[in-house]
């Protein structure tokens, strides 16, 4: 995929899929000393992608069809130790952070990792029994 392209080729859906590799690349270990200009790549996906969501859903999107699993990421349940750390993580990003608009972002994706922690610790206790 040329992640090259201008927005105006690209739609929501492929600049989406750009996201995914290049969110791929930033959490391999192997890609640490790139992580700043990885963060930057995404930084201008996601600004195209924000006005590509704005546009009409081209005509071969409308077909809705959900891509087969790529392998790309592993969808395993997270446990309450690796949510507890997410939480962690976003909490500390709230503390340091000043712009309004992301603490507010951020603060929104803490409460989801919170339910999916509670529904993580009663997903265990109920296996446990």
């Amino acid at each position: 995929m040329d992640i090259t392209q201008t927005s105006d080729t690209q739609d929501s859906w492929s600049i989406t899929d750009s996201c995914r590799l290049i969110a791929n690349a930033m959490i391999n270990p192997q890609n640490s000393g790139a992580q700043k200009t990885l963060s930057l790549m995404m930084q201008h996906q996601l600004e195209n992608l924000e006005v590509a969501l704005m546009q009409p859903v081209p005509e071969h999107r409308k077909q809705f069809e959900i891509p087969a699993d790529d392998g790309l990421f592993d969808y395993t349940e997270l446990e309450p130790s690796e949510l507890c750390d997410q939480c962690m993580a976003l909490n500390y990003a709230l503390m340091t952070l000043h712009d309004k608009k992301i603490k507010e972002i951020l603060a929104f994706i803490l409460w989801e990792r919170f339910e999916m922690l509670r529904s993580a610790l009663y997903t265990n206790c109920e296996e446990a029994v």
